[in-house]
């Protein structure tokens, strides 16, 4: 599945933006479990305020309000062809005058937003941090697009120039020719990206393409750093386990994960089918009572898997 935001509409700005960002991370795990977030806006305010931010908090509210006014439209394309397109107000706020005096934000991200954004492929990955120290809307804004896109295979994002005006809400009649364009919207924008791929977790460049006499398209190329490759691959291997662990306590029963299962298959010399002692060794588990792992289902299942071994190849008991 790959989605793509086409479009952000309203008064959000630069500070807004990256506010979003901010308690999006902050409550992530949270999200699709608690339909409402509070954090006491004291300490948002002090992590804005070491970035060059205001002292009182008066700014915060007016963000809350302006995001609220903000819409996003976006296009989802599925595994199977499916196509489907959707819009959506960006957050929700309470911002009552006993909530200022309290001194908490109460507040939601909207329902329908909540499974694009927990996409492992969209803001899972943003570097909050650097995020935060972007300068300007577009750089802001156009980070986050291409974040959306590193995990291609190709690392390759392509996108007509219109398209990526109207993805970085650039006003219609602003920066109307592709030089001034490319010099006053773009090349600022990636220059802050690349300035600091550690930081961004990738660097980009970019081929514009003609069509006719005119520039049509922007083709970017997005390349992981080493460092990034190896934490995306850690991250893909624990949402694999989180998925397993999940699965098994569906099923009433603790969770053996791939690499206990492999670790069997080697000591075993890969003798086994592995999916039948799996099923036998749970057969036995739930005959006997389900009784309590005291060493953990993996040394259990090691244990089983070797007996079952010298059962098969010499005809042990």
């Amino acid at each position: 599945m790959q989605t793509v935001i086409v479009k952000v509409d309203g008064p959000y700005t630069e500070r807004d933006r990256k506010l979003w960002v901010f308690l999006l991370h902050t409550v992530f795990d949270e999200l699709g479990e608690n339909p409402i977030h509070s954090l006491p806006v004291r300490e948002i305010n002090a992590v804005f305020r070491e970035l060059g931010g205001e002292h009182d908090t008066k700014w915060l509210w007016d963000s809350a309000k302006r995001l609220a006014k903000t819409t996003v439209e976006w296009e989802t394309t599925f595994d199977d062809g499916r196509f489907e397109q959707g819009i959506s107000s960006m957050f929700g706020a309470n911002i009552s005058k006993k909530a200022r005096q309290m001194g908490t934000l109460t507040f939601n991200f909207p329902p329908l937003l909540i499974p694009i954004i927990k996409q492992p492929t969209r803001f899972a990955r943003l570097r909050v941090h650097f995020l935060l120290k972007l300068s300007g809307k577009y750089a802001v804004t156009l980070y986050e697009i291409l974040e959306g896109f590193t995990n291609r295979r190709d690392g390759r994002c392509a996108v007509t120039i219109a398209d990526l005006r109207t993805w970085l809400k650039v006003p219609e009649d602003s920066y109307s020719t592709w030089k001034n364009f490319r010099l006053r919207v773009l090349d600022p924008a990636i220059k802050q990206i690349n300035d600091d791929p550690l930081g961004a977790g990738f660097s980009v460049e970019y081929t514009p393409i003609r069509k006719g006499r005119f520039y049509n398209e922007i083709v970017f190329q997005l390349t992981k750093t080493p460092k990034r490759i190896q934490t995306d691959t850690l991250i893909k291997k624990s949402a694999g386990n989180a998925r397993i662990i999940q699965a098994a306590k569906d099923k009433g029963r603790p969770a053996l994960l791939d690499a206990d299962i492999n670790r069997a298959a080697q000591e075993t010399r890969y003798f086994l089918d592995m999916d039948k002692v799996q099923a036998e060794f749970w057969a036995h588990w739930e005959s006997t009572g389900k009784p309590k792992f005291k060493k953990g289902a993996a040394t259990a299942f090691m244990g089983f898997t070797k007996k079952k071994y010298g059962q098969v190849k010499y005809g042990r008991k």
